[in-house]
């Protein structure tokens, strides 16, 4: 048994803007955070280590709008900059160790959806995340041994993601057909591109 006791100031400040009765302009800035996980401080042999918890400062800016009847877009840039990140830089067998560090999060959201008289839907959502960098090496949390180097790339962390969808209701019955599209993505910090045979690293393609 253990306890621990976590306090945060977590501010924030939000404000909407609309110039139609069809557009709505939104941007927030606020002070992220998150306390370590169970399952992060607890290993296999039931040994506890003491993790950090995570802080971040997160912007966005945006806009939603309704150009037409049952059809919507909306689009969004985001900012997040971790003071101190959590990860794992290799999930797979779970022998990774974890690590923390800073990290930088920078892209933008799309997305649109419409439904049509004819009883036609669809909807599209994209991510495109070309930043998701490693902004110093990250350290294992148990030794504090370096695992990674500044200037990598985020292990898990896909410029592109995808999904779009399209269907068709006619009473109470209702069909979809999605397709999901995830970019290539590096499994460790190192970035490593050739996979090695214990399947630890590797690049993973989209």
């Amino acid at each position: 048994t253990g306890e621990s006791t976590v306090y945060a100031f977590t501010p924030g400040l939000g404000a909407t803007w609309n110039p139609t009765d069809k557009l709505t302009v939104f941007t927030s800035l606020h002070k992220g955070f998150a306390p370590p996980r169970v399952e992060d401080m607890i290993g296999s042999t039931g040994t506890v280590t003491d993790v950090s918890e995570e802080k971040s400062k997160n912007f966005e800016v945006g806009f939603r709008m309704q150009p037409m009847k049952k059809v919507s877009v909306q689009g969004a840039y985001f900012r997040n900059a971790y003071d101190n990140l959590i990860a794992v830089g290799s999930i797979a067998g779970g022998s990774t160790p974890l690590s923390q560090g800073k990290g930088l999060f920078e892209g933008i959201e799309l997305a649109a959806s419409a439904d049509f008289e004819s009883g036609v839907f669809g909807r599209l959502a994209y991510t495109w995340l070309p930043t998701a960098e490693q902004t110093e090496a990250f350290r294992n949390v148990s030794t504090g041994d370096t695992v990674g180097s500044q200037g990598k790339r985020q292990a898990y962390a896909p410029k592109d993601t995808l999904t779009a969808a399209v269907g068709y209701e006619m009473g109470v019955v209702k069909g979809e057909l999605e397709a999901q599209y995830v970019g290539s993505q590096f499994s460790d910090f190192a970035n490593t591109v050739a996979p090695t045979a214990d399947g630890q690293k590797g690049k993973i393609a989209a």
